[in-house]
């Protein structure tokens, strides 16, 4: 009892911030991300995070409020865009009552839907400072990533979110430009990555890099979903290249996706069957001896925003071999930490390949420089200390507002 009465009275002064976000107790990176993100800004406010699961073992510091809106699976494919509606508007009704039960000073969405249709609007009618953390967009994608009902739903409410909302995080410049040219104004809008965390991934110790003899096999790792986005097929079409060209590589693809079925088919046409190897999913603690146990990651995506790959990559002392789209080129240091080629070019990845293939001593060297690298500047308390400076003063502002006499929240754009 007394440890509750001491919680309550340290917690008085503390600023509540309710962060939403769907499938909290899930594998997905956005779970994840908000996992970490709920814990370190614990550090600074009161926190309720609101979603429809929970990890088993909780979030030590952060309130769950639990949603149950209906999950319509029923309607089997054609459900996405249903759920995405119920869990907006449950996290609205969610957010009123807590608002009206002891007040909500900032709510911080993952994703565009529940700040378009929940946190957006409520908060504009209440005087609460709205945040959106932006882990991708759908028209950076290409064409056929998504099904036509889950694009024309997102065209309806990715404008209004960017919009609506008195910041924006974004992970990687290329998502700032997105998010501009979306709707959101360039003042509102801030680069904050992901951070990793490399216990994760089953990285409990820190060895240095192991040198690779010039005459051994080249080890290829694609880790990721299999889907068109990724380029897993581009980097089968460098494979075959490497094979013609006499060049000894090893290239596994680990992960499962809507592509699976075609990209066997195509490694099986190509006669790759002895160079090329399927590992299917790979749980997230297993990943970090794998990654060891590779060369190069290969990173062949047409768009990503800001792929976890690459961050894991880096923890593990691996250098990225990537394309130069999206936030892959915020994340590696082209002759440092890895190295960038164009999208969708078979022939550019296997050059590079092969040159690195002919110089394992730079491969040593970026090995190191690429767990610097992620520990520099991919360390989750780094990057919540970050957020809890753009959202307090958010916050500061509004509270400078009420003070002159303004009570809405209009020229919260003016930041800085």
């Amino acid at each position: 009892m007394v440890y509750y009465w001491l919680r309550t009275l340290a917690m008085t002064n503390i600023r509540h911030l309710v962060m939403i976000s769907p499938a909290c107790g899930g594998a997905g990176a956005v779970a994840n991300v908000a996992r970490h993100q709920a814990r370190e800004l614990a550090r600074y406010f009161q926190v309720t995070l609101v979603s429809d699961s929970f990890p088993a073992t909780g979030l030590k510091g952060v309130t769950l409020q639990s949603l149950h809106p209906p999950r319509f699976d029923w309607l089997r494919r054609y459900g996405h865009v249903p759920r995405e509606l119920a869990f907006a508007l449950s996290a609205k009704s969610a957010l009123r009552r807590l608002h009206a039960r002891g007040g909500v000073d900032v709510v911080l969405c993952h994703g565009h839907p529940v700040t378009a249709l929940a946190a957006g609007p409520l908060g504009r009618r209440l005087g609460i400072p709205c945040v959106m953390v932006t882990h991708g967009d759908i028209f950076d994608r290409p064409k056929g990533t998504y099904d036509p009902r889950l694009t024309w739903f997102y065209r309806r409410v990715t404008p209004p979110a960017y919009r609506r909302t008195d910041l924006v995080i974004a992970l990687s410049p290329h998502m700032a430009s997105l998010a501009k040219r979306g709707g959101a104004l360039p003042e509102r809008v801030v680069v904050i990555p992901n951070g990793i965390d490399p216990a994760e991934i089953g990285l409990v110790d820190d060895p240095y890099p192991r040198a690779r003899p010039a005459s051994a096999r080249l080890e290829l790792l694609y880790v990721g979903r299999l889907s068109i986005e990724k380029g897993v097929d581009v980097l089968i079409g460098s494979a075959g290249l490497l094979t013609a060209n006499g060049v000894a590589y090893r290239l596994r693809i680990v992960g499962a996706g809507p592509e699976e079925d075609r990209l066997r088919l195509l490694v099986a046409r190509s006669e790759l069957d002895g160079a090329v190897e399927f590992l299917g999913p790979v749980p997230r603690l297993a990943l970090g001896a794998l990654y060891r146990s590779a060369d190069v990651v290969c990173v062949p995506s047409r768009s990503d925003t800001l792929p976890t790959v690459v961050l894991e990559a880096l923890a593990s002392g691996r250098p990225v071999l990537g394309t130069d789209v999206g936030g892959i080129p915020f994340m590696v240091n082209h002759g440092q930490t890895g190295w960038l080629v164009p999208p969708g070019d078979p022939s550019a990845l296997a050059d590079r390949v092969q040159r690195i293939a002919v110089d394992p001593l730079a491969l040593s060297e970026m090995s190191l420089a690429a767990r610097l690298e992620a520990a520099k500047r991919f360390n989750w308390e780094d990057i919540g200390t970050q957020l809890s400076g753009w959202i307090t003063s958010i916050l500061d502002k509004k509270s400078d507002l009420v003070e002159s006499g303004r009570s809405d929240t209009r020229g919260l754009e003016n930041l800085d």
